[in-house]
């Protein structure tokens, strides 16, 4: 049987865009790290979580932003499997 690695590439869910206008003490970038998901995105990244293609990986990897974190759990959870942060995989700096 040939050895090989597939890949799967998700971008976080639906994010609550409100959370801007409560943080008010921080910078843009640490707003946009910690900026969570809303009750859609939460209940959308459950449903991603029972794709099929999506059972029996061995790893998964995230960035440290709450809302790539908080989509990639769900998928961890199904699998019991422990979520693997990487700051490497965070997204362009704000300026």
């Amino acid at each position: 049987m040939d050895n090989y690695t597939i890949l799967y590439l998700i971008r976080h869910s639906l994010q609550l865009k409100e959370l801007e206008n409560i943080i008010t003490d921080e910078s843009s970038q640490l707003k946009n790290e910690k900026i969570i998901l809303s009750c859609e995105g939460e209940k959308k990244a459950e449903k991603l979580s029972k794709n099929e293609e999506l059972k029996n990986i061995s790893e998964i990897w995230s960035s440290s932003y709450v809302r790539a974190m908080s989509t990639a759990k769900y998928i961890a959870q199904k699998n019991n499997i422990l979520l693997n942060i990487d700051q490497r995989l965070n997204e362009r700096k704000l300026r």
